[in-house]
Order: structure tokens, then sequence, then C-alpha cells
């Protein structure tokens, strides 16, 4: 179909930069180079995620593992970075992937790191694949759309495939088709919020929101691109063990007030 053709083109190309991308290094300017592959991240990811189509792979590879509760259909999936927004999983589990990671999602909005590039030509996030290697290096800082997008997106997600969030005390059967496809949700303070109290909030409402659709809860406690505000004079470790301590809390009470316990 017409989903899976652009799918192909788009593979194609992913295949073709990973011949080209040495040439490219060896000739463009490295401010160049890394402003090509900074601008074209997002559209590129975008364009994928709109080759997934609505329809289930008829025969993706399940090996049935079980963990945390949970049941998951093969233990292969993406960690959190890749899919910021859960604009991605559609393409993600029509591709056979065991689970999906959709974040690291922030309480509001946030642009992340912004670069000027090419005497001002272009603005924005910076991401570039190392030539010769299979790895990359990013300055991104967190960009995020804000949690409620990426909850929007799970639940139309979850409503497109039939693949219910799962009830960790009472997992489906390993191997049960798409249902076990648990979709986790990064989360951190945001980092426009100096105040300890302030962050910690955030963190909790993201939790608070995500309870009711995720499956699992990640908490991202370090990044490397953005200012974390150290420990403020205090015992970072018993920071640390507050915030935890308070998210179980939160957890654990909606917990007891009749939803699931993720």
């Amino acid at each position: 179909g017409g989903d899976e053709g652009r799918r192909s083109v788009l593979l194609g190309l992913a295949r073709a930069d990973e011949q080209l991308r040495p040439a490219l290094a060896a000739l463009l300017p490295a401010e160049a180079f890394v402003a090509l592959y900074s601008a074209s991240r997002t559209p590129f990811l975008g364009a994928l995620a709109a080759s997934a189509g609505c329809g289930a792979l008829p025969s993706a590879p399940s090996i049935g593992l079980r963990a945390m509760g949970l049941s998951f259909r093969n233990d292969l999936g993406n960690a959190a970075g890749l899919d910021k927004d859960g604009t991605l999983l559609d393409f993600n589990y029509a591709l056979g992937a065991g689970y999906a990671v959709v974040g690291t999602v922030l309480s509001d909005p946030h642009s992340g790191n912004l670069f000027d590039f090419l005497g001002g030509l272009w603005r924005g996030n910076a991401w570039t694949p190392l030539p010769s290697s299979g790895g990359a290096l990013n300055s991104l800082g967190l960009p995020s759309k804000g949690v409620e997008p990426a909850l929007r997106n799970i639940a139309a997600f979850r409503e497109r495939h039939g693949v219910p969030p799962q009830r960790a005390e009472h997992g489906r059967p390993a191997g049960d088709g798409g249902a076990s496809f648990p979709v986790g949700v990064s989360i951190m303070g945001h980092p426009a919020h100096g105040d300890p109290a302030d962050k910690l909030e955030g963190v909790l409402r993201c939790v608070r929101l995500c309870l009711p659709l995720a499956d699992f809860i990640e908490i991202n406690e370090s990044c490397p691109n953005v200012h974390h505000g150290g420990g403020h004079g205090g015992d970072a470790t018993a920071e640390l063990r507050k915030r935890l301590e308070a998210i179980v809390a939160e957890r654990d009470a909606a917990a007891r007030g009749g939803g699931r316990r993720v």
C-alpha cells in the first residue's frame, strides 16, 4: 500500500545516508554537516511517523516475555529520547517492536537548547551522527511539547490498535499479540523550574496524568545537556530519596483509589 511504499523509500534513504555520510563529513564544513542533520532529524522522524498507517503488523515477532508483571511480545524496543511525544508509536508497533518508551516528557512545553547555525540561517536543537560509526552526538536539551500532547498520542494509538493499558497484577499471558506491547513514559523535572519544590510538583503532575495510560513510568534523573541546579547546598542523595518517595506515594495513592498500580 501507499504507507508501506513511503516507508520503504524512507528506509532506503536512511540506508543511502549510511553510505554517503563519511563523504558528506569530508566535503562539508563541520557546522554545515551538523546543521544538515539537525535540521532534517525532526522532519525525517515525522515522515516515518506518517508512513506507519493504522494497520497492525500481521506477523509481529513474538517470543512472549514477562517482566515487572507486564507482558512483552519481544525484548526489543526504543529507549527514551527517540520518540519524544509518542508520534512514532505506530511506526515502532508496525516494525515489530516489543515495547516503546515515550519521552522524556515534561510538565510544560520546553524548546530545549537552541543554537544558531550558518550565521543564523537555521536555529534549532543540535543533533548529528558520527560519520564513521553508528553513534551520534546531541545537545537537544529535553525539547518537549508537554505531557498532555504525548498522552493524547498514546491514547489515540491504543484506540487505533486495541492495545489497552496492562494491569501489572493480572497481566495478559505473554505473547498475547498486540496487547503485549507495553508503552512506558519517561518523565523529568522541568529544566526551567529552579525551585526544587516546583520541579517536584511538575514531576508529580506528570505521574498523575500518566498513570491511567502508561504501563510503566521511567524517572529520568539526569540529562547532561541541561542544568539541574545541583544539590542546592544539600545532600543530593537525600533529595533523590525524597523525590522517589513522593512519586511512589502518588502512585500508591492512585492505586488505592481504584486505579492500576503502575
